[in-house]
């Protein structure tokens, strides 16, 4: 399957890289190596176009990590831009609009086109949307390059191309990274796992050290996963070191988050507790605008025993339909209580797409509506 769509999506972002003057690469802000394009952003470069590197997601990441990878890309390519945004939040619009006008200006370029490329699951069409203002680019439309293109008015001189811009893993390993295979299908995963830890190595080499509590040399071998099998007493029949065992414990670990390009104290997240929300969602079980969490809270306003009633702080979540409902009611203030949702669907890899507080009787109450991430 992989194959068979290879050479048109490659000839497709090729073709938008010819065509636009500014390409933006979406990159997902928590795991930014495996979801950029070393060779997209030499040719990007090659063909003198303007890179920008589009870091979505960037709520879910520590400030100073986000400024670590943005020194890191620009070291790699200076004459590139890198701007952190959060495409569901609306976080970064404004910078990203300004970054592109500001190239166009200095270039005396009177009509630009702006495009976008990226793996699947980075967020290019959020980042559309969030761009334009729009939730679905369907109107004032011009015909685009091939079936599948449109062009989208940015401003009155500026068009973005709304296009299946897809950078497809370029093998295995990256298949199992990403996650979009499963390791257990995967023909070897100890080359993955390698993979992970030479990233996590040559991003911050305190990282592997503190998280194993092992030395590593600069570079990853085979050696460095027997020496972590050998710290997990991961041992096969014949007590030799489970290699295929340890790889898919490192995997495992970097895709839940917990190995990672930074720090996560996991004592303090595990010592939070969130709390049965039941008494306030059963109101919502047949609201149909659970989507926008203003609506909701407007519903629950109208509901008497809920301003009525004693209780201390809680802050919990619930699946309602499609939607991930997170409710902080009874904070002493807004601001804590935004924190607290928050706090808490970074934890639980929510991306919020809808933010509203208000208050119920007596009780203060905030809402974020959200989806699991990919």
């Amino acid at each position: 399957m992989i194959m068979e769509n290879k050479v048109p999506m490659k000839r497709m972002v090729n073709r938008i890289i010819f065509e636009c003057d500014i390409v933006l690469l979406a990159i997902d802000a928590r795991d930014p190596e495996t979801t950029r394009n070393r060779f997209l952003e030499k040719y990007t470069i090659e063909k003198n176009k303007k890179l920008i590197y589009v870091l979505n997601k960037s709520d879910l990441v520590p400030k100073e990590i986000l400024e670590k990878w943005k020194a890191k890309f620009k070291k790699e390519n200076p004459d590139s831009s890198v701007v952190f945004m959060s495409a569901k939040e609306k976080l970064g619009t404004s910078i990203l609009r300004d970054e592109i006008k500001i190239y166009l200006s200095i270039k005396n370029i009177k009509h630009g086109k702006v495009g976008i490329v990226g793996y699947p699951n980075v967020g290019k069409s959020s980042i559309i949307n969030a761009l334009t203002g729009r939730r679905s680019a369907k109107s004032g439309l011009t015909a685009g390059l091939t079936v599948g293109e449109q062009w989208v008015k940015l401003t009155k001189d500026i068009k973005l191309l709304d296009s299946p811009g897809i950078i497809e893993p370029k093998d295995e390993d990256e298949l199992v990274i990403s996650g979009a295979l499963r390791y257990e299908k995967a023909k070897n995963i100890l080359f993955p796992a390698i993979k992970i830890l030479q990233r996590i190595q040559s991003f911050d080499k305190t990282i592997l050290k503190e998280y194993y509590n092992l030395e590593f040399e600069e570079e990853i071998t085979e050696n460095d996963i027997s020496k972590i099998g050998s710290k997990l007493n991961f041992l096969s029949k014949d007590n030799e070191i489970d290699l295929d065992r340890t790889s898919k414990s490192i995997i495992r670990d970097f895709q839940n988050g917990k190995l990672n390009y930074y720090r996560i104290n996991i004592r303090k997240y595990e010592q939070k507790r969130t709390k049965n929300i039941d008494f306030i969602t059963k109101h919502l079980e047949k609201f149909p605008y659970i989507d926008d969490a203003n609506l909701v809270i407007s519903h629950l306003e109208g509901i008497n025993s809920l301003g009525e009633i004693n209780t201390k702080p809680v802050i919990g979540m619930k699946k309602l339909d499609d939607a991930v409902v997170l409710i902080s009611f009874s904070e002493k203030s807004q601001d804590s209580g935004r924190k607290k949702v928050e706090t808490l669907a970074r934890e639980n890899k929510i991306e919020i797409y809808s933010l509203g507080g208000g208050k119920i009787g007596k009780h203060r109450i905030y809402i974020g509506v959200g989806q699991k991430a990919d």
